[in-house]
């Protein structure tokens, strides 16, 4: 059988953007299949790809009837509304549909977007910017609200007071999504011990059959928390640690 729909992705690595739609498609039992042969950054300005998805982005999707799709939400969107899980992972209701829209955006707009130039720098694929301790700054706010939402009194997942497993929606696979790189190479032990809310929820979702296989579960963590400091504030701190060590020099 032809698999639902063929995936043009990074083979070198996972990219944080695909999980919610793997996640959506394995709870829809629906069969997705990642091009082996796919280099990125080679295959996608090739004119075969191109003449598909224009503006050569990964990841995009492609079915069996020629259907092309590119862009991450839209993606995630089409594979969850294709399967049996449809009005879980994407509302049962007017309400409960606007809200997961509501979270997916605050997943694309504020986690992805504010922790995108932080990322880069502390994976050392950019040069620091002025930019990164404001990006932080709303990040944090971003995680913050987050927080907040989840220690409400009996709140499971983002979405809804379904309990168990039929709870979870496509609000928790785009905002999941939108923290797995931030867990793995950036906020570590201390920093996601302030948000035990948002710790306790993750695990939640990571236990959900299909998603956490998805999300390769048990996710390696950040252990070390990168110096994210710009050059001149190394700098300084480095001058100071020097003077402070000669201040305590014996003068003959």
């Amino acid at each position: 059988m032809a698999p639902f729909a063929t995936i043009y992705t990074t083979n070198t690595f996972t990219h944080a953007r695909l999980l919610k739609t793997l996640a959506a498609a394995s709870l829809n039992s629906l069969s997705l299949v990642i091009d082996p042969t796919f280099n990125y950054p080679t295959t996608n300005k090739e004119p075969d790809f191109l003449s598909k998805f224009p503006h050569g982005k990964i990841p995009a999707l492609e079915t069996p009837s020629g259907f092309c799709l590119a862009e991450s939400t839209a993606m995630a969107q089409y594979v969850a509304e294709s399967g049996p899980k449809k009005d879980q992972l994407m509302g049962r209701t007017p309400e409960e549909r606007a809200l997961i829209a509501m979270w997916i955006c605050f997943s694309d707009q504020t986690l992805l977007a504010d922790s995108s130039p932080v990322l880069v720098f502390a994976l050392g694929r950019a040069e620091w910017n002025i930019t990164i301790p404001s990006r932080i700054e709303q990040f944090t706010r971003g995680l913050n609200r987050l927080e907040m939402h989840l220690q409400q009194p009996g709140r499971m997942w983002l979405v809804g007071d379904v309990e168990g497993e039929e709870g979870l929606s496509m609000a928790d696979l785009s905002v999941a999504g939108a923290l797995y790189w931030n867990f793995k190479f950036w906020l570590d032990g201390e920093e996601r011990a302030k948000y035990p809310g948002v710790m306790g929820w993750w695990e939640r979702v990571m236990e959900v059959k299909g998603v956490g296989e998805a999300f390769g579960a048990p996710v390696e963590m950040c252990k070390v928390r990168p110096d994210l400091r710009s050059p001149e504030e190394k700098e300084k701190d480095k001058a100071e640690k020097g003077e402070s060590a000669g201040d305590g020099e014996v003068k003959k």
